[in-house]
């Protein structure tokens, strides 16, 4: 492995070879030592600083202390940027200073800002009123907030502003309704701000709050030829009225119904009957009119004066507090866009599925003034359920955190109902098209949250597929079958079936699934002995070759699911066919692959791009696959704990001074990361013949790897690879990284967004793993079944899970003869014929009680080591806030 540690440019005088030729002997030498003085300092200094980060990032305070929401304040505010908009609608970007930075409704990808909309607060007792804007930077004449503090726990931001001249406080909470499970709900084109204000004073105080907003119809993204903004504003037009008890300003235009532009906007101010102006004139004489008297009477209809221009309409709330005192004004804006072409040529769609629901604005922001006290409840009951737990608080914020990603322009959802997903964003368009198999099989978050949206990717999948049962690694019409996008298409299609309720969507898939398995056994085991060989394109953007245990693991565990679905089917004979190459396979990949210590590649004769004696982050991929949908362990599990602990310790750095990352830099020197592929045995390829990304640091890698540490018992060692990403995305911003859109674009650190191939990529959905398999999940909606066995602390374990149809807290307590277990659902229901889990030994017998509420559940217990089966004798249907509660106990008879 290629470490030059600690070497750094020294910043010395230039000198020409006349020069130097010029110069004493002595003189030289001088330059010589100093040089060398200054590289030996640095490199101390930098193995010091490695040496203690190391013992920080493996400390058990560091990794396993409780903690509480993150507050984030100065230099940890640079690079926020919380997206907020539904699932595929477009989204605004909120930033450090509280400002609505980057608007991305109008289908587009390209940063746009909208000067005129923002929020501002008027605050009178004696003497002159004061105004603020709701931000640290100022709008014109409106002086800024001196200071905030931002704390973001998704769904949800928080502002909370200081200004000690005021005598209220103030803050600002940002989010857009998320319900799992519910994805029509969770896809509104719309975002909500609820500005709270206490009177800090023991005098009464006058208060208005104010929303501004330009009238931005007639932007449209570009699609089709180089991306670009189109400002087509034509006879814009504003009109205030109160309506069902509520305020609102609608946003139109002239524009016809075909052009990119046309949509609507709207803003409303929820619950409140007070007044507005269709437009303002100017900054100077919106202040003005705002801090003379806090409240407008209009004009209530105003339209831009001329074709190309437009205007800013507001609303203002004025209300009194009493000492004490606290209100808290809503605002909601909505929008619709409906006019564009998605994705890229041969690939995407038109329109937007949220306009087929939601044709205008108004028609969201009606919705969401008539249930925005329920959407925000179940969207707080979700997030307070997550939440409700005793996993370490900042892990719940990585897992939490890249569901963003759903909300971000790296999704799109078409007026047809296809679901697109990019890799990721660059600056003007989408990076990396086509619903990419072999990155969007890692993420999770979408299909556990939503399996309704998983099962409809997976059938955009296998519209795709070919008449030989290929599946292009992209929708897209010439692109080849990847090796680990076709297994992990199947892998998908097993984690859909087990978040159904039933088999009915399995048996209608069941054909396209068994071709794509037969596709693989005939491309690449043609002899079927359990072990790939050939050309193997992959998600490292070319093809490798030979046996390795990272396709090799795939392969093992989607021949286990299809063993699985094949008994289903009653094709026994084709199960037993699965199942003799899988247990071939499994023999021989560590029989060849294991080299004492990991798991590593033997190549075909013909070189392609390898990666040899490497030690590989997704040596173990389809292990973790395995763990977190109920399927087998594959190779000796002594076998797999030393390749995971030689992956922490030749792959994971504490920090990358010295490192070189290739050919992105994803990672700041002072910052740690696992890197992707390192070479303590040497055997490195040659560049021509080196797999891409090796040196790289990619965030949906480190959290499977992760995840598959904790599953295998090396707790310590996964929470310190799941921190460094937590620490890398801490809201400092990190520059001098790789500039390229298919990047980072030259920056990074921002916690609601990880960076691959540009910004919010769809792999780091792959965070949460890190939660089921903290909790060691097991689920089949299908069969009714339920388990947990906590490998993070199950003596008193307590974590968020999710079904086919609700989702709730589980809870155990675990002492040396007894279990007690409780699943609180929150929402939703589920049914439920057996409940699994694991005691803390063997115990000769066991007894069990199962109970909703005061009623006892008839029940049948086994065991089988430490595993305990708790099978009822009807099925329960557990409804949303009832408890099941089970208390398993070791007997001294062995039961019958």
């Amino acid at each position: 492995d290629l470490i030059v540690t600690g070497v750094q440019t020294c910043a010395l005088p230039i000198c020409s070879s006349r020069t130097l030729a010029r110069l004493p002997a002595e003189s030289l030498g001088n330059r010589a030592k100093v040089r060398e003085e200054r590289v030996a300092r640095e490199k101390q200094e930098h193995q010091e600083y490695e040496t203690k980060r190391r013992a920080e990032l493996l400390s058990e305070e560091t990794l396993y202390a409780p903690g509480e929401t993150k507050v984030y304040s100065d230099d940890a505010l640079g690079a926020v940027s919380l997206p907020v908009g539904g699932i595929a609608a477009g989204c605004i970007q909120m930033d450090g200073k509280a400002r609505m930075a980057i608007w991305q409704i109008f289908n587009n990808h390209q940063e746009v800002a909208l000067p005129g909309t923002f929020f501002a607060l008027r605050v009178k007792q004696e003497g002159e009123p004061v105004v603020r804007v709701l931000q640290t930077e100022a709008v014109g004449p409106f002086a800024a907030m001196p200071s905030l503090s931002f704390r973001g726990e998704y769904p949800f931001g928080w502002y909370d502003f200081q200004d000690a001249a005021l005598p209220v406080k103030t803050d600002m909470e940002v989010f857009s309704p998320l319900v799992p499970m519910v994805l029509r709900d969770s896809a509104m084109p719309c975002a909500i701000f609820n500005i709270t204000v206490r009177n800090t004073d023991n005098a009464p105080v006058e208060v208005s709050v104010l929303a501004s907003a330009r009238n931005a119809v007639g932007i449209s993204g570009r699609a089709g030829k180089e991306p670009g903004i189109d400002e087509q504003y034509d006879g814009n037009k504003n009109a205030v009225f109160q309506e069902n008890g509520s305020t609102f300003l609608e946003m139109s235009s002239a524009l016809p119904k075909e052009a990119a532009g046309f949509g609507t906007m709207a803003l409303a101010a929820v619950g409140v009957e007070s007044g507005g102006m269709a437009a303002w004139e100017s900054p100077d004489a919106l202040l003005s009119a705002f801090s003379t008297s806090g409240a407008f009477s209009g004009p209530v209809e105003a339209s831009a004066p001329e074709k190309g221009k437009t205007i800013n309409g507001t609303l203002a709330v004025p209300f009194v507090l009493k000492p004490g005192e606290s209100r808290t004004i809503s605002f909601a804006l909505a929008w619709s866009f409906p006019n564009t072409v998605h994705g890229a040529p041969g690939w995407g769609g038109e329109g937007n599925h949220y306009a087929v629901i939601w044709p205008t604005a108004m028609d969201t922001a009606r919705e969401l003034c008539a249930r925005l006290p329920e959407l925000t409840e179940k969207t707080r009951r979700y997030h307070d359920a997550l939440y409700d737990s005793n996993l370490p608080h900042w892990l719940i914020d990585r897992v939490s955190s890249q569901v963003a990603v759903l909300c971000a322009r790296t999704c799109f959802w078409t007026r047809d109902g296809y679901f697109g997903g990019f890799e990721g964003c660059s600056t003007k368009k989408g990076c990396c098209e086509g619903n990419c198999t072999h990155v969007w099989h890692y993420a999770q978050a979408h299909a556990r949250l939503f399996p309704e949206l998983g099962r409809l990717m997976r059938e955009q999948d296998f519209k795709h597929q070919r008449d030989d049962g290929g599946i292009p690694h992209r929708h897209l019409p010439k692109t080849e079958p990847a090796t680990d996008g076709q297994l992990g298409t199947i892998l998908n299609a097993w984690r859909e079936y087990l978040a159904s309720t039933d088999r009915k969507w399995m048996d209608a898939h069941w054909p396209a699934i068994k071709l794509a398995m037969a596709y693989v056994i005939q491309s690449w085991d043609a002899d079927e002995d359990g072990v790939l060989a050939g050309r193997q394109w992959n998600t490292l953007d070319d093809a490798l070759g030979g046996s390795t245990t990272w396709m090799g693991s795939l392969y093992l565990a989607a021949l286990n699911a299809c063993e699985h679905l094949a008994r289903l089917a009653g094709e026994n004979e084709l199960a037993g066919r699965y199942e003799r190459i899988r247990l071939s396979g499994a023999k021989l990949q560590d029989q060849t692959l294991f080299n004492g210590e990991y798991y590593i590649q033997k190549p075909d004769p013909e070189p392609r791009k390898d990666y040899n004696d490497g030690c590989a982050i997704d040596q173990l991929v389809g292990q973790w696959w395995a763990c977190q949908t109920g399927l087998d362990w594959y190779y000796p599990e002594d076998h797999m704990r030393s390749a995971l602990g030689a992956l922490f310790q030749h792959n994971f750095r504490a920090s990358f001074y010295g490192v070189p990352q290739l050919p992105r830099k994803f990672a700041d020197e002072p910052d740690a990361g696992l890197q992707m592929i390192c070479w303590p045995k040497g055997n490195r390829p040659p560049d021509d013949h080196r797999i891409f990304y090796g040196d790289e640091v990619m965030t949906g890698f480190e959290y499977s790897a992760a995840a598959m540490m904790i599953h295998a018992g090396l707790m310590r060692e996964g929470f310190a690879v799941a921190r460094a990403v937590y620490e890398r995305y801490d809201g400092r911003r990190r520059a001098g990284l790789t500039e390229s859109d298919w990047s980072s674009w030259g920056y990074s650190g921002n916690p609601f967004g990880d960076d691959e191939c540009g910004k919010f990529y769809a792999r780091a959905m792959s965070s949460w793993s890190l939660l089921t398999a903290c909790q060691g999940f097991d689920f089949s909606g299908p069969e009714g079944r339920i388990g947990f066995n906590p490998m993070w602390k199950p003596e008193d374990h307590r974590s968020f899970f999710t079904t086919a149809e609700g989702w709730g807290v589980f809870s155990q307590k675990r002492g040396g003869d007894r279990v007690n277990a409780a699943l609180d659902l929150r929402y939703g229901k589920l049914r439920v014929n057996s409940i699994h889990l694991t005691a803390g030994g063997n115990w000769p017998g066991v007894s069990v009680s199962v109970r909703v509420g005061n009623h006892k559940i008839p029940a049948t217990v086994n065991m089988a080591g430490p595993k305990i089966t708790v099978t009822l004798t009807e099925p329960l249907q557990l409804l949303e806030k009832e408890l099941v509660e089970v208390e398993a106990a070791a007997t001294k008879q062995p039961y019958p």
